[in-house]
């Protein structure tokens, strides 16, 4: 698993958002701020709004801001909407692949437990962690 440029910048901006709660914040601002480029910064924020984590008002007032309260929004929420969930290994995704797979499943398998095990606290320590302790 690696944390990519994007969620790290996706970081940035939802902690400067949260730092700036119930403002409206134009993109131009954020992208400065965050120092990211303003075309890589809406790209982010229309993954986040997609998410439902921020959200985008339009017109000469327009920006962006939080959806959601600050100590609501995990880390784990944000990588998501950039990356998708959290998979260390194929056998642990959507279509459960592994070529050790026989009738009874994968319980033969040396590692399918406990890398389930290892994903399960990686996530857990990502969705613990909430946007607000990083402003």
């Amino acid at each position: 698993m690696k944390i990519t440029q994007e969620t790290d910048y996706a970081f940035r901006i939802t902690s400067f958002l949260a730092s700036h709660e119930n403002e409206i914040i134009g993109a131009p601002i954020i992208a400065e701020e965050c120092s990211v480029t303003e075309r890589f910064t809406l790209r982010i924020l229309r993954k986040l709004n997609l998410a439902g984590i921020t959200y985008a008002k339009r017109g000469a007032k327009g920006g962006y801001g939080l959806k959601r309260p600050k100590e609501e929004i995990t880390l784990y929420q944000i990588i998501c909407a950039i990356d998708g969930p959290t998979v260390i290994n194929r056998c642990l995704g959507y279509d459960h692949y592994c070529n050790r797979k026989a009738e009874n499943g994968v319980k033969h398998c040396k590692f399918h437990k406990k890398l389930f095990h290892i994903q399960k606290t990686i996530i857990n320590m990502f969705d613990s962690e909430t946007i607000d302790n990083y402003i």
